[in-house]
């Protein structure tokens, strides 16, 4: 989703609730394919959850198919996750950061299609670091889930998502310097600086115990 012919999406990354990421992905993707069941019993057992749904103006006490939010916009509702004052929980602002990541200049913007092309995983290493980006790229794309609800977005992009336990490992593998450049790397630095700034991000998420999206808009 582009704000005009010559402006490349603004990259975002965001707080989610990454103990249930992986099962909402799940679970919104049976109720398309017509069973709600497991989805509708997940959110009846959780009254916070569903009086979340309910002020955002997702009901789903009809069933999903009834529901005319899309599954993008539940899956970000659903995975919002709130402080002990039931407030919404951010990313650290640090507006230096969020700009060095939002708009990269090289290619179409995203930092971490550039990390993707110029970076890699160091040889023999036992952990493989580039696994972690690709999911966080695309886990939600049209070329992984064999649909594109989560791509297409009122309000942007959903690209991919880590859950807890995978934020932590990046956040290792990050901090330990876990990952190569390619020589003929374009942005003297590039890899690196967005290395440096996407640490950042996931030591905050690491630090509050939840996940970690990546989406655009």
């Amino acid at each position: 989703m582009l704000n005009s012919a010559n402006t490349t999406p603004f990259h975002t990354f965001a707080l989610v609730r990454g103990d249930i990421s992986d099962q909402i992905v799940n679970l919104l993707e049976e109720a398309h394919e017509g069973d709600d069941s497991d989805l509708l019993a997940f959110i009846n057992s959780n009254p916070s959850l569903k009086q979340c749904l309910d002020e955002q103006e997702c009901d789903l006490s009809n069933g999903r198919i009834n529901c005319n939010k899309s599954d993008s916009t539940l899956l970000m509702v659903i995975l919002t996750p709130l402080d002990a004052n039931g407030e919404r929980m951010r990313i650290l602002n640090d507006h230096n950061v969020r700009e060095r990541l939002g708009r990269y200049p090289w290619g179409d913007g995203n930092p971490l299609s550039y990390l993707r092309t110029w970076s890699g995983n160091p040889i023999d290493y036992e952990e493989n670091i580039m696994i972690l980006i690709d999911k966080l790229d695309e886990g939600l794309s049209e070329k992984i889930r064999d649909h594109d609800r989560f791509e297409n977005g009122s309000f942007g992009t959903l690209h991919g998502i880590l859950n807890t336990e995978e934020t932590k490992t990046l956040e290792k593998l990050l901090s330990s310097g876990s990952f190569k450049v390619r020589a003929d790397e374009p942005l003297d630095g590039g890899v690196a600086d967005i290395m440096r700034n996407l640490q950042i991000v996931v030591r905050n998420a690491v630090r509050n115990r939840v996940g970690l999206l990546h989406y655009s808009h």
